[in-house]
């Protein structure tokens, strides 16, 4: 048997097993039993809570008062859950959005003056609507639309790509930064609690959609991208903003938002860091965020880390494990409705885990789930992920060198320590011999889970792996081969699990998965492998490209598996569009290939049609294999 020692963490909490029930629809007759869920665990004052908390494991909320003074209004309280009893909203990110016009205290006191302590399922819903109305002004208007000051009309590097409209396309989505920039008003740094937005003191490109505010790990491609564009001020503004949330806060917030206090997302901050000073050669910025940097890696190895035994050697190991144990503010109603199933006491060990998930950035998947199939299942903080622990590999290998760059080599030398025995770490607990690939550890059965998932090629995009060792990379290869990872028209899905409705599964391709898995390939040595970063470099591009003919937007995820290409689907909210790290991997890949990558000729507009037809799947398919078979006929 292993030993294990959490650390950061108060106890581990007894995971529950049972297969559960598929998720429950939202139905009016639901309210009720919500409502009993709510008060039975999230309630903010009242008797009832005191007694359920004494039963249960204490509530840690995403915020509270230790780092905002409105958490009572966006992050607990008797407005968030009045207003999601009554589902107002679809999305339960527009009431914790929405910027307040009386400080938070006035808010309150207006509530106690018109409803007291009047329980959620008996306020008014028509004297709600007004109070939102008089007291909260709409969402997202706390921001406004920005023109970098960098940017280009034609930027070299885009108009170097030869293909006539993917370059037309290029500059199309160099254009859309401008759609995607964001301000945040003055007015915030004087009245910072009438806001749950983040103040941050420069401009930023946001993702798209609902997602208004800035993100950590989208921040990464958003930044390839602006490379590409040429817009390097824009990404340093961007990572000096993240920069001011460590500063702050000690870490890096999931995103811009209180309701993100608790958790962050995969640490891209210090990759970020080395995307710029590769484009710019940028010594004296580096000298200055250096400590900034440091101190972001200390916040993963206080509070994300596990010790543990393995096959007689003593590792630490990196995982996601946030603190809160409450249903998300921005997911709040869904939250609640997927715990309904849930034994009471375990309540705050599922909630933990969904909030868990979301700082892992797959928010929600099948690998996270005891049994791989239902989210009644989850067990995240059970997982030690691969993709985790290759990417603070990667943030070692970088501080190595960016410390030798300044010529600091005593620090240089401390990171290259680091890195070697944390590589050994990775091929200890994560490396399969028989499989010959890299895959998540799993605490509780202390076995690999050895299914496919696309996180498993991570450290080949990272390089945390012994460079005279291209066996393993290879090896590797031929697993993603022997899967069928490459069998797909759109690119490699997130899974091979059908069925999930999760968003983080089949049929759905994510630019940030494909991206490294392209990158990965195409740094190898190998040249088969170098060749197949091209062929999925080209139908992830070519898809995306079909979407956006059709459609005229990006969006954040694809369905891969189709003849014909169609936005993703499936999870928490509707597919959003925009899309800031989609946009930035694929002007990435453009330059990267800027030669290469051509429109298949046998592809017609016809075949991008967004709505599933049997008659067109057909003749888009004829088409495709003729336009194959000419163009084999012609080379």
């Amino acid at each position: 048997m292993e030993r294990r020692r959490e650390r950061g963490d108060r106890s581990v909490i007894d995971r529950d097993r049972a297969d559960g029930r598929r998720r429950i629809e939202e139905k009016p007759e639901l309210a009720a039993v919500l409502l009993l869920v709510v008060y039975a665990f999230v309630g903010p004052s009242t008797a009832s809570t005191e007694a359920s908390e004494s039963a249960t494991e204490q509530a840690v909320h995403v915020c509270d008062e230790t780092n905002t003074r409105n958490w009572n209004i966006y992050c607990n309280g008797p407005i968030l859950e009045a207003v999601n009893h009554h589902a107002l909203f679809n999305d339960s990110k527009s009431y914790v959005d929405m910027p307040i016009r009386q400080s938070p205290d006035e808010t309150i006191a207006a509530w106690r003056k018109i409803f007291g302590d009047t329980p959620p399922e008996k306020v008014d819903e028509t004297k709600l609507h007004s109070f939102l109305d008089e007291y909260f002004s709409p969402p997202g208007s706390e921001l406004v639309n920005c023109t970098p000051s960098d940017w280009i009309p034609h930027p070299p590097k885009i108009m170097q790509i030869t293909d006539p409209k993917l370059r037309q396309w290029a500059l199309e989505l160099h254009e859309i930064w401008k759609h995607l920039c964001k301000q945040i008003r003055p007015e915030i740094a004087q009245h910072p609690d009438r806001y749950s937005l983040l103040d941050v003191p420069y401009e930023f490109i946001a993702p798209g959609g609902r997602f208004r505010e800035f993100y950590y790990w989208d921040a990464y491609w958003i930044i390839k991208g602006l490379i590409v564009s040429e817009m390097y001020n824009t990404t340093q503004n961007m990572i000096r903003n993240l920069a001011h949330m460590v500063e702050r806060f000690g870490f890096v917030p999931n995103g811009g938002r209180v309701y993100y206090l608790q958790r962050s997302q995969p640490p891209m901050l210090i990759p970020m860091v080395y995307e710029y000073y590769e484009a710019t050669n940028d010594k004296n910025f580096i000298r200055e965020i250096l400590p900034v940097l440091e101190k972001e890696l200390d916040f993963w190895h206080k509070n994300r880390t596990l010790d543990m035994s393995i096959k007689g050697r003593n590792v630490t190991v990196f995982l996601y494990r946030t603190n809160s144990n409450v249903p998300r503010p921005e997911s709040f109603k869904e939250d609640v409705r997927t715990a309904l199933p849930i034994p009471e006491a375990k309540k705050p060990t599922f909630w933990k885990d969904k909030a868990s998930a979301a700082e892992s950035g797959w928010d929600f998947s099948t690998r996270w789930f005891a049994d791989h199939k239902t989210l009644y299942t989850i067990h995240t903080t059970r997982i030690v992920p691969i993709d985790l622990n290759a990417l603070i590999c990667w943030n070692y290998d970088i501080l190595e060198y960016l410390y030798e760059q300044v010529g600091n080599m005593i620090a240089s030398e401390y990171y290259r320590e680091k890195r070697v025995i944390f590589r050994k770490t990775l091929n200890l607990v994560f490396y399969n011999r028989t499989l010959g690939a890299w895959f998540d550890y799993n605490l509780d059965t202390e076995q690999q889970n050895t299914m496919f998932y696309p996180s498993i090629v991570v450290p080949l995009f990272t390089g945390c792996y012994h460079a005279l060792n291209q066996g393993k990379s290879e090896r590797l290869f031929e697993y993603m081969q022997n899967v069928g990872a490459f069998n797909f028209s759109g690119g490699i899905p997130t899974s091979i699990i059908k069925d999930s409705e999760e968003q983080w599964d089949f049929p759905n391709g994510w630019s940030p998965l494909n991206h490294m898995a392209i990158e990965g390939l195409r740094k190898s040595e190998n040249a088969q492998m170098q060749d197949q970063a091209y062929r999925l470099a080209k139908k992830w591009v070519e898809g995306n490209y079909r979407v956006f003919e059709k459609t005229s937007h990006m969006w954040e995820k694809y369905d891969v598996i189709g003849t014909i290409p169609r936005p993703g689907a499936g999870g928490e909210y509707d597919v959003q569009d925009g899309f800031g790290w989609t946009n930035g991997a694929i002007l990435d890949l453009l330059n990267t290939y800027n030669d290469r990558i051509k429109l298949s000729q046998g592809y017609t507009k016809a075949c991008t049609t967004a709505v599933p037809n049997v008659l067109v799947m057909a003749l888009c398919l004829v088409v495709s294999v003729l336009g194959a078979l000419l163009l084999t006929q012609k080379s």
